[in-house]
This record gives structure tokens, sequence and C-alpha cells, in this order.
């Protein structure tokens, strides 16, 4: 599994969210000058979890983008699924009449535990830990979002 741009990126909106919306809805354009993302790509980040109900818009003078629920609630999990789709490691694991040999295929277990343990991980980090972990980072002088 590999997580791309548009699955590293929007955890980052998710954290950066979470950060400033406590002065109210945080525009995209704000977002992209602080994450050094382009706009028009963060669009394409911002729709799915919108329609995922990860993250709620407003519109006017005052408008912007809020999380839709308690930042402990939402997992890296969850928004890399809304983002990159089901979590996969090897395909024949959820999907196993799609290989021949699945019903044979010893290294199929190896993968169906690496897929668990994988996902287990994914959802024991919400936007919460990243969050407090970006405040640690902040006190210590380390300003980084990368994640």
């Amino acid at each position: 599994m590999k997580v791309s741009t548009k699955g590293r990126y929007g955890l980052r909106v998710l954290l950066d969210i979470a950060i400033h919306q406590k002065g109210g809805p945080v525009i995209l354009r704000d977002i992209a000058a602080r994450q050094g993302i382009s706009e028009k790509y963060l669009w394409q980040v911002i729709n799915p979890l919108k329609s995922a109900g990860i993250v709620n818009s407003s519109r006017g003078a005052k408008g912007g983008y809020m999380l839709a629920k308690d930042p402990v609630r939402i997992t890296v999990l969850e928004a890399l699924t809304v983002l990159e789709g089901p979590v996969c490691v090897v395909d024949c694991v959820d999907d196993p009449d799609g290989c021949e040999r699945s019903s044979l295929c010893v290294t199929r277990g190896v993968w169906a535990k690496l897929e668990v343990a994988v996902k287990e991980a994914m959802k024991g980090i919400t936007v919460k830990d990243l969050a407090d972990q970006h405040k640690d980072d902040q006190t210590k002088g380390n300003f980084s979002y990368v994640i």
C-alpha cells in the first residue's frame, strides 16, 4: 500500500483545520498558503472529506471549513479510506476469488495479518493526536507538518 499525494495532503488539511478552526471557519486559500499546496489541488482533497461528513463548509464572508466532528473521533484510517479507497495490502486478501491460488497460498495469511496491523495502527491515530503532536513540536521549536 502506498499513500498518494491526495492522502498525504488530506491529512495535512485535516490537521490544519483542527489547529486553526478555533478562530472560526478556515479558508481554503489560507490552508493552501500555510501548507504550500495549490488551492486548485486542495479542492480535490476537500470535496471527498466534505462528502464523507468529515468536514463542513459554510459560505459567505465568514465562511470556510471546519471539522464536522470532534478531532478525537476522526482517525487516519477513516480519512485515508475516504481519500484513497479501502486499505488493501494485497488484492487477494479482500477478494480471494480474484486469485486461483488464494485457498492454497500460505503467504496470503501473511498479507492478511499485515493488513490487519496496518488498519489497527491507522485506527489508533486521530486528528487530535496529530494536533497534539503539532503542539508539542511547536513547543520544542519544530514547526513541520510532515506526517
